[in-house]
């Protein structure tokens, strides 16, 4: 029986569950290669390198983010293509870190920057405010799941009030508030500001 062949996108598919079962540390082209029964070289010829590799893994989690039925109120479309954003990285054992530790630009990327950034555009702000507010959004999204994903295995240190008299008086709130609403206020937060340049 002639031996199977694997192309690029095995070799990501295998990437991904290496990282959902073992942590972003356990993936390598070696770690994958041994993985899949293959050489190393093999596993090289088709991803180049390990930061193409985590390219491509980012490109398959933006690619998990559906652009499907978004709605057509142009402030809700920016916010639900986020929220989308936030779950196709929780989706993964550090998909914050995946997704926020490459510069992908292929092309679920390219569809997921278009929808944001074309939303500002008709939301009628400048061409630089659509161009900051979507990369701060963009930015702001990683830096909360990544933020989730350490802190579901690191718990918070107690805070001395001596030391550090404002956190500990809201340490009980950042215990009690949930990230998904820290999001939901960070892409409001960021929408109305964006907005408030179209209004002048």
């Amino acid at each position: 029986m002639a031996k199977k062949r694997h192309n690029r996108d095995d070799v990501v598919r295998e990437a991904l569950a290496m990282l959902d079962e073992s942590g972003m540390e356990t993936v390598t082209l070696r770690g994958v290669a041994k993985r899949m029964g293959l050489h190393l070289n093999s596993v090289s010829f088709q991803v180049t390198s390990k930061a193409r590799l985590f390219e491509l893994m980012a490109e398959v989690i933006f690619g998990e983010l559906s652009l499907d039925d978004l709605p057509p109120e142009p402030r809700e479309r920016i916010a639900e293509v986020s929220r989308r954003l936030r779950l196709a990285m929780l989706s993964h054992r550090d998909g914050g870190r995946v997704v926020g530790g490459t510069d992908t630009a292929d092309v679920n990327a390219r569809a997921y920057a278009n929808v944001t950034i074309s939303a500002f555009l008709e939301a009628g702000v400048s061409d630089i405010v659509a161009a900051r507010a979507s990369v701060a959004l963009h930015c702001l999204i990683i830096g909360l799941v990544e933020e989730e994903q350490a802190d579901r295995l690191n718990p918070r240190a107690q805070v001395s009030p001596d030391d550090h008299p404002g956190l500990a008086h809201i340490g009980r709130l950042l215990d009690e508030d949930s990230f998904a609403e820290r999001t939901e206020f960070g892409i409001e937060a960021l929408i109305n500001q964006a907005m408030l340049t179209a209004a002048r």
